[in-house]
This record gives C-alpha cells, sequence and structure tokens, in this order.
C-alpha cells in the first residue's frame, strides 16, 4: 500500500462519495458527483461539496482546476481501502481468524452452498491446487 497506509475509516456518507470517485475511473467534476449522490441520497449541493473538502484534507482525493470548475482524482485505490478495511474488520470482530469469520457466516446461514463451493475453489487457487480436489 501507498504512504496513505494510516488513513481512518470513512463515515458513509465520505464512503459514498468515494465511491463514485472510484467508479468512474477518471476525473470527474463537482456538478457529476452532486448528480450521482443525489440519485442515491437528499444531499445539497454544499453537503456534498463540505464532504469532498473533508475527503481532500485526509488525503484521499485530489482537486484539480481546470478554469472555474473543479474535478476530482482518488489518491487511494479502492483496493487498498477495501484491503484496510477487511484487515481492521477482521481484527476486531473476529480476532483475526478467518475461521471464525467463516464459521459465523455458516451458522447464520448467510452464505450459500454456492459461496461455500466458490471459497473452496478460491482457497485451492491460492495454495496452488490445481487438481481441484
Amino acid at each position: 500500500m501507498s504512504e496513505k497506509d494510516n488513513y481512518e475509516r470513512l463515515p458513509d456518507s465520505e464512503l459514498l462519495i468515494m465511491q463514485i470517485i472510484w467508479k468512474s475511473g477518471e476525473l470527474i467534476g463537482t456538478g457529476r458527483i452532486v448528480e450521482l449522490v443525489c440519485e442515491q441520497k437528499n444531499w445539497s449541493r454544499s453537503t456534498v461539496q463540505v464532504l469532498l473538502s473533508r475527503l481532500e484534507e485526509r488525503g484521499f482525493i485530489e482537486i484539480k482546476k481546470k478554469g472555474r470548475l473543479k474535478f476530482y482524482e482518488s489518491l487511494v485505490t479502492e483496493e487498498d481501502y477495501l484491503s484496510k478495511e477487511t484487515k481492521t474488520f477482521l481484527e476486531q470482530f473476529y480476532s483475526n481468524s478467518y475461521k471464525k469469520l467463516i464459521a459465523s457466516l455458516v451458522e447464520n446461514q448467510t452464505i450459500t452452498k454456492n459461496d461455500i463451493d466458490d471459497i473452496i475453489q478460491i482457497i485451492k487457487d491460492a495454495k496452488g491446487d490445481e487438481r481441484g480436489e
């Protein structure tokens, strides 16, 4: 990961903005962000601008001006953020035990047989088991 390794967990409101920026895959303007946010939330333009300012202060995004317009670019990749969040979640709730996490999913019946088969295949692939046994 980058120097942004020590960033904090984002509040849901800021995470929504980041998801829009990540999904765009390129510089995205304030107007477009507001438009996409308003498809999901009833927020004002000024609320979105405050959230964008916070994200810049935290080092998640960079503002690039083109004339009077502002465009935003992510400085933290979605993959890095999700990896850090997953690690933190596993540490905080499951004592860093993948076994406990999967047991919880199975016990609560929130995981399907297809999910289990996919997880087994992912583990086999990670172990280098090409036989698929």
